[in-house]
């Protein structure tokens, strides 16, 4: 089943942008499969796109598990089409020992061209979703996501790799870190050494508690904003900047969304700030697939809904480009039920999707 847009054009807080009608990028409904949980997006050479995609069991938790493996598909031509689907070796390892899952969040290309996968390592203990969370891993590609080599340790915090920036010589990487859904802190490391190695920056002032999930984005000027979702105040992201690459952060800010937002993802397309994610929880919308745009990723537009009421998931990625053309095109892929859930469960079996956003004018 696939669920049409409302909108395919939305005002927009500086500039209208456009919505291409969505398609099926995977699935999993024909093959009797979910895709819950791994929407790793990177260009790692112009118009060269790697696009991670899980493969997990249909009938485990209604399919809301990361019981399953990763794989990635490649596209050469800036994401026109794509090719076949390929096994991400280490989630396969995993799946194969029983200890744990593997799930490729976030992709990074390095200064120099590597490409590092980072992995949600999820313990297999439980039938239900993700946790408890094990210590994050991350697999290198030195050609093109051709071959990886083993998997490394990332950090020596259980906890889960939310997203991932590369600005300069430097790549950033943003973990909440604890074993459990209400995570403990979260922390943001930076390599100056093509990722070999990672340190942690200055302590983060926001996501003692009561947060999950969360965003990066260089802004303009050349500073970072984190956004964290609030599991009981979700109408309001906590925000913090750092202006000298984590030496130190500004008073943090929360940032209102009105129709709340539950697993924020965030771009800059053409100057204009994008927010995406899944609409709140028990509430008129919930469930829902919504968009917002800001003129300076603080103040958010209303929001406009793409897809609403149940079945839902809606967890999403965005990738931006430049084309051929000199135009900034973003792909957004995201996770959609094709079958009402189990009940008791908030979502379940998924296909993935491909929706592309361009500036009207």
């Amino acid at each position: 089943m696939k669920m049409l847009i409302h909108a395919q054009t939305i005002d927009g807080a500086t500039r209208p942008i456009r919505l291409s009608e969505p398609e099926i990028f995977c699935d999993r409904e024909k093959e009797g499969r979910s895709g819950h949980v791994g929407h790793g997006l990177c260009e790692f050479a112009p118009g060269k796109i790697v696009d991670f995609i899980p493969n997990t069991s249909k009938t485990r938790f209604g399919g809301h598990s990361m019981y399953g493996y990763m794989e990635y598909r490649i596209s050469e031509d800036w994401g026109r089409t794509f090719g076949e689907a390929r096994v991400f070796p280490w989630s396969w390892e995993c799946l194969m020992n029983g200890v744990s899952y593997a799930a490729v969040e976030k992709v990074a290309r390095c200064p120099g061209g590597d490409v590092l996968a980072f992995c949600l390592m999820g313990g297999a203990e439980r039938e239900s979703c993700c946790e408890p969370y094990q210590k994050p891993m991350y697999a290198r590609s030195r050609d093109g996501c051709e071959t990886w080599e083993p998997a490394r340790e990332f950090s020596p915090c259980p906890g889960r790799i939310f997203d991932t920036l590369t600005i300069g010589g430097s790549v950033y990487v943003l973990e909440g870190c604890g074993p459990e859904f209400d995570l403990e802190c979260y922390r943001l490391f930076k390599s100056d050494d093509e990722g070999e190695t990672f340190y942690e920056t200055a302590p983060l002032p926001i996501g003692k508690g009561g947060c999950h999930y969360g965003a990066l984005i260089e802004n303009p000027d050349g500073s970072i904003t984190v956004y964290l979702y609030q599991i009981n105040r979700q109408d309001f992201m906590l925000c913090a900047v750092t202006r000298d690459g984590g030496e130190s952060w500004e008073a943090p800010f929360e940032s209102r969304v009105a129709k709340k937002i539950r697993n924020p993802q965030v771009m800059l397309l053409d100057g204009q700030y994008i927010l995406h994610g899944r609409a709140g929880e028990n509430e008129a919308g919930s469930g829902a697939f919504v968009f917002y745009t800001s003129a300076d990723g603080r103040a958010w537009d209303e929001g406009t809904i793409l897809v609403d009421g149940r079945p839902a998931c809606f967890y999403s990625n965005n990738l931006v480009l430049t084309c051929p053309d000199g135009k900034q095109r973003a792909l957004v892929e995201y996770s959609e039920n094709y079958r009402d859930p189990v009940p008791g469960i908030w979502s379940g079996t998924c296909n993935e999707m491909h929706l592309w956003v361009e500036s009207a004018t």
